[in-house]
């Protein structure tokens, strides 16, 4: 047993620390959860972003739990609109159709203003990202709706076409 004050060695920390690679990087998908998911949920917002990077970073790796975590928090998070922007970018990871479903909701429930545009424009392009099969309807359908602007409809249909058209500036 190492003690505290002791120097540990390399092949004991890597034993130890199962997510630290031989090459000294962090695994994400061994990576402990427990931790990551506390900090999602801090009040802090460097907390809150650091533990939602990691956890799109988990998702990326293929840690389908760190998805299913995110679909939950951007379920129950409020409608602070930077967190909830956070969490739709980290969202782009979780390439499936409860995450596209979600996603499409969300344009349908926050109506467009000064203080909810940057936001909806971070869902649009989290939608923007996932594949057309799990998106091209949904923009179709929103498109063809008539509640939304018409500026509004031919966005939706500008992603229906080419969603490499969603630059920082396009909304």
């Amino acid at each position: 047993m190492i003690k505290k004050w002791e120097a540990m060695d390399s092949d004991d920390l890597l034993d130890t620390a199962t997510w630290i690679s031989k090459k000294g990087g962090l695994d994400p998908k061994k990576f402990p959860i427990d931790g990551v998911l506390k900090q999602t949920l801090d009040t802090n917002a460097d907390a809150f972003r650091a533990g939602i990077y990691m956890l799109r970073s988990m998702c990326s790796h293929g840690r389908e739990e760190a998805g299913v975590f995110l679909l939950g928090l951007f379920l129950v998070c409020g409608d602070d609109w930077e967190r909830r922007a956070l969490i739709a970018e980290a969202l782009q990871g979780v390439k499936t159709r409860a995450s596209a479903d979600l996603l499409f909701e969300e344009l349908r429930r926050v109506k467009s203003s000064n203080t909810t545009r940057r936001y909806l424009a971070t869902v649009i392009r989290a939608l923007a990202s996932m594949p057309s099969a799990l998106v091209k309807d949904g923009f179709a359908a929103l498109a063809d709706d008539k509640s939304y602007s018409q500026t509004m409809r031919t966005k939706f249909r500008a992603a229906v076409e080419d969603s490499s058209r969603f630059d920082n500036d396009w909304l």
